[in-house]
């Protein structure tokens, strides 16, 4: 399998082309690299990451679904400003639809279900403090898609992936988890299994609610320290990748 020559962070051997792909135009975007209103093309993105153009097609056609990129007819794509608007917005389909599919899930859950969510926090527990940020936060994806699979709504889930990797990428790209924020998370965690011990579903539903959010002042301010936020329309300053 092709690998991009800018890929961020750790993946799994067997993760498609075309998410790796994906990761790499965003963390590149996140970077400085693509400045808003970069003008990209198949042939210089084949040649940047060093994959055939199917690959990059569907992280093209993806990333255009996201609203990060806008399609020009016969020229390729132009890059969107990742503003924090965009991110609040992507972060309210988040915390609607996580909470609700956490909500059901302590519904549906079996005493299994509820000892193996228990045995998954203790063990991302210790990877978060291991410092193996991107480890980590690959395996709380796993953790969240885990939870929210007890809830046996996959129509909610799809609409749940489609429209939040990117803001992970991003997240991703500025490094994961970060050492002030360990315990924090691990608590936010914390208060999640519980209610599903506790069979509880309203605690639940609010325990991702306040996670969620959390998760979204975190990245903001993570962006504005970096200056991710950019003021100037996209189509201001044209590049080509």
């Amino acid at each position: 399998m092709e690998t991009p020559r800018n890929s961020v962070g750790e993946f799994p051997l067997n993760e498609p082309t075309y998410l790796r792909v994906k990761r790499a135009i965003i963390g590149d975007l996140v970077s400085g690299h693509f400045a808003p209103g970069t003008h990209l093309t198949i042939d210089a993105l084949t040649s940047r990451y060093k994959v055939s153009h199917m690959p990059i097609r569907e992280a093209l056609r993806q990333l255009e679904g996201e609203g990060i990129l806008i399609s020009i007819v016969h020229r390729g794509f132009r890059v969107e400003a990742l503003t924090e608007p965009y991110i609040r917005n992507i972060y309210d389909i988040r915390v609607g639809i996580e909470s609700m599919l956490a909500h059901r899930a302590v519904e549906k859950a079996t005493n299994e279900d509820i000892s193996t969510l228990r045995r998954l926090h203790e063990e991302l527990n210790d990877l978060i403090r291991s410092g193996r940020a991107m480890v980590a936060s690959r395996e709380n994806i796993a953790f969240h898609n885990r939870i929210y699979g007890i809830a046996r709504n996959p129509e909610a889930e799809l609409i749940l992936e489609g429209r939040t990797r990117v803001v992970r990428t991003v997240a991703d790209s500025l490094g994961g988890y970060t050492p002030d924020v360990y315990e924090t998370v691990i608590a936010e965690h914390e208060k999640m299994i519980l209610a599903f011990e506790n069979r509880d579903p309203e605690a639940a539903g609010q325990a991702v609610f306040d996670h969620v959010s959390a998760a979204r002042d975190r990245l903001l301010a993570r962006m504005a320290e970096r200056e991710l936020f950019s003021e100037e329309s996209p189509g201001v300053r044209p590049q080509t990748a």
